[in-house]
């Protein structure tokens, strides 16, 4: 199959997913380093030995990943937090402001409220990961990228309908 870049107009290309693991890099180093530490009891010196492990990843690499799913731990996690923090702030203020009526209820149907925001939160996270991302995650593994001028494009696949005619203009 012969495609052509849109914008140059280059046959080269290359997976997306292969850029993104392209970019990665590990690091592992070592120094060693001395102080002059002042303080109240003094003047003193200080030695020490480091060691620095991690991963480096490319700005290319970093704009060309993989879309990802939405955590639903995190979600429960915050919106739990932010209930208590919340009930705490809103606690206090009625200690010192005395509010007439029933605040314990205005408290209570509050954290109904908010615990109602949190579970659409999380069938909104459910919905993406099962419907939405699949989608996604198909789409960026079947793109690819020029290595002229860098354009990303879906190239049509013969498996998929709605391009075979896109294919069959490009063979002639």
């Amino acid at each position: 199959m012969n495609v052509e870049c849109p914008q140059c107009g280059s046959n080269e290309f290359t997976k997306l997913s292969l850029v993104y693991a392209q970019g990665f890099s590990n690091l592992e180093a070592r120094s060693r380093g001395w102080g002059l530490i002042f303080g109240s009891g003094g003047a003193d010196l200080g030695f020490g030995k480091f060691r620095t492990k991690g991963e480096i990843q490319t700005r290319l690499s970093q704009n060309v990943s993989p879309p990802r799913k939405w955590s639903c731990w995190k979600i429960l996690f915050w919106g739990l937090i932010g209930l208590m923090v919340l009930e705490f702030i809103l606690g206090y203020a009625d200690s010192f402001l005395r509010i007439g009526g029933n605040f314990n209820q205005q408290l209570a149907w509050f954290g109904y409220s908010y615990l109602g925001v949190v579970a659409f939160i999380l069938c909104l996270a459910f919905r993406y990961n099962f419907s939405v991302f699949p989608r996604r995650f198909r789409f960026w593994n079947r793109s690819f990228m020029c290595r002229r001028c860098g354009h990303i494009l879906r190239l049509p696949t013969p498996s998929d309908p709605a391009s075979r005619a896109v294919i069959r203009g490009v063979q002639r």
